[in-house]
């Protein structure tokens, strides 16, 4: 399992153009723990699957190698500005908020 889990996430890193450096700041992790993360060699802890959710905008299921696809997030960043991993995740959460709130008023 946790060999799955870290293929998942290693790809998610790199799909999204991430270094493990950045990623491991975000987490407040070290880059050697997010390695052995992606290696399957560690396990991770729920507030760590929540950071990498919003991070990767999936569900944890998706992380877990429970479901097949994600919905790729379609924030984009100037390539020339350092993306804060911070601001990409709040504003996935802000965008899965919303579709939330259509999904609600559509409902009616």
């Amino acid at each position: 399992m946790n060999e799955i889990v870290g293929k998942i996430l290693n790809e998610l890193r790199r799909e999204n153009g991430y270094t493990q450096e950045q990623v491991s700041s975000y987490l407040g992790i070290t880059q050697s723990n997010l390695s052995k993360i992606e290696n399957g060699d560690r396990n991770f802890n729920m507030t760590l699957l929540d950071k990498l959710c919003l991070l990767y905008n999936c569900s944890p299921e998706y992380l877990l190698g429970e479901e097949d696809s994600h919905e790729k997030s379609s924030i984009a960043f100037r390539s020339d500005e350092k993306v804060d991993l911070n601001v990409v995740a709040k504003m996935n959460e802000i965008t899965g908020y919303l579709k939330l709130l259509r999904k609600l008023d559509g409902d009616k």
